[in-house]
């Protein structure tokens, strides 16, 4: 009866090891096969206005590195195409394209230039706003050839601009906008809290409708912003200080996505985030 017993009692033994080791396996498993289906994260890039000479960091995984640097000069808005680098400075009249490492002028305008974005066709805009003084506008380029008929300068286009009323977005828009690949704008607030973005529906025959109200943050600001283009339903935007946030329309969650530690005075103002957008 002892042997019976004490082999009972092995036996029970052996078999609980081995669903163990199954049902451990089948865990790693479906670990793996989770971690593996996650795409990486798509590098994106920031700008800190206060930053002098301004500076263009590439994000990836979190880590920030140099993706360019000026002379001399700020950069506030920031826009990629195809991996060419345009930028702006907010109290410039001029945007830049980066060539071989080196900045050159593209396009000047009468008054200060706020933002520029690119839509999903390739057409490059900017916006003139003065906050809440008045209405503002979003001006769409064209390519033209420059003096030596080479590489292409800017300038605006026939079209009408798109105006941004202020008694659409409360009150007040410091000129931050960006498209998503449907062709709709989205406008953000600025610097002022409390702050909004918000939707404007592109419709038929290329005119934009009313702003909808997606998001209101009663503590912070809501400076430059961009579409993830993986996911059309999640915006990133950066706050005026040193965080880049991720915001999730579908549930209307946000959440901490990059944080800038630059040592000394002044501290960062994250001014704007992009995307390189890539027109097939």
């Amino acid at each position: 009866m002892l042997r019976i017993k004490h082999k009972n009692i092995s036996m029970q033994f052996v078999t609980l090891a081995v669903l163990c080791m199954c049902f451990g396996l089948v865990i790693s498993l479906l670990l793996t096969s989770t971690h593996a289906a996650q795409p990486p994260q798509q590098p994106y890039y920031v700008v800190d206005a206060y930053q002098t000479p301004g500076v263009v960091f590439r994000i990836v995984d979190r880590e920030p590195g140099d993706s360019f640097r000026r002379r001399s000069g700020n950069i506030s808005s920031i826009a990629f195409c195809n991996g060419e680098l345009y930028f702006c400075s907010a109290n410039d009249r001029r945007i830049y394209q980066i060539i071989e490492e080196r900045e050159r002028v593209v396009f000047e305008h009468k008054t200060y230039i706020r933002d520029i974005a690119v839509d999903p066709s390739g057409n490059f805009y900017f916006s003139a706003a003065s906050g809440a003084g008045s209405d503002g506008a979003i001006y769409e380029l064209r390519p033209r050839a420059n003096e030596l008929g080479s590489a292409q300068r800017f300038s605006i286009s026939r079209r009408r601009p798109i105006q941004v009323y202020l008694k659409t977005v409360d009150g007040f828009w410091a000129g931050d906008f960006t498209f998503d690949a449907q062709g709709n704008l989205y406008l953000s607030t600025g610097n002022r809290t409390p702050a909004f973005i918000y939707k404007v529906p592109k419709e038929e025959g290329g005119r934009y409708g009313s702003p909808r109200k997606l998001y209101k943050d009663t503590e912070g600001y809501i400076k430059g912003i961009a579409i993830y283009p993986s996911n059309q339903n999640v915006i990133y935007y950066a706050d005026w200080k040193q965080t880049i946030y991720k915001f999730d329309i579908m549930n209307s969650r946000r959440s901490r996505e990059f944080s800038m530690n630059i040592a000394g005075s002044p501290k960062p103002h994250l001014s704007d985030v992009a995307f390189d957008i890539r027109i097939r």
